[in-house]
């Protein structure tokens, strides 16, 4: 009786410290329970979790929002409260969020294959700023999709691209530094 209390005390603990199963996250991280309601459906309860932690920098909530934003739906959107969003989330070094503005800077009519596609938001096609922050999502990504999508659009995009202009990016890549910090975006696995 007393081993099987502690086991299930041991179990509990366990749980409350570690936080969701399957997750690396803390139980008690606002952008988890954000998230949780996201994938259940409710934008608007996940918003009352992130709203918060984007005033405080938080780089995942300022992807997701940013995300929201930019497809509308459960708010109004708002492609340059998306891209301001992003690109703070992009320069602390938050993958999906540098990959999703190498989106914008592609802008190329024949790329069907980028997930963020959008003529009305006044981004100039710049293949080198795409070629940053493609190669940047590369170098931070968390995930094996999130790499594959980088190295599958980074095939296409250097053909079209100049030697100058590969060096260029590559010097970009090589000295940027995430300001103001590294966020360290969560690893969900």
């Amino acid at each position: 009786m007393i081993k099987a209390l502690f086991l299930i005390i041991l179990a509990l603990a366990n749980w409350s410290c570690t936080g969701i199963p399957g997750t690396k996250s803390s139980y008690h991280d606002d952008f988890a329970y954000g998230m949780r309601w996201y994938k259940r459906g409710s934008c608007e309860k996940a918003l009352r979790y992130w709203e918060p932690l984007v005033e405080k920098g938080d780089c995942d909530a300022e992807a997701w929002i940013g995300l929201l934003y930019f497809m509308g739906g459960c708010m109004p959107q708002d492609q340059a409260k998306a891209i301001s969003l992003w690109e703070k989330a992009a320069n602390g070094n938050q993958p999906k969020a540098q990959l999703a503005l190498g989106d914008l800077y592609y802008q190329d009519d024949n790329a069907h294959f980028v997930y963020q596609w959008c003529k009305e938001c006044n981004i100039d096609k710049d293949i080198t700023k795409a070629y940053v922050w493609y190669m940047l999502g590369q170098k931070s990504a968390r995930y094996s999709g999130e790499k594959e999508y980088a190295e599958t659009i980074l095939k296409v995009i250097k053909i079209e691209m100049s030697n100058e202009e590969i060096q260029e990016g590559d010097i970009i890549v090589n000295s940027w530094n995430p300001t103001p910090k590294d966020c360290e975006p969560r690893e969900w696995w």
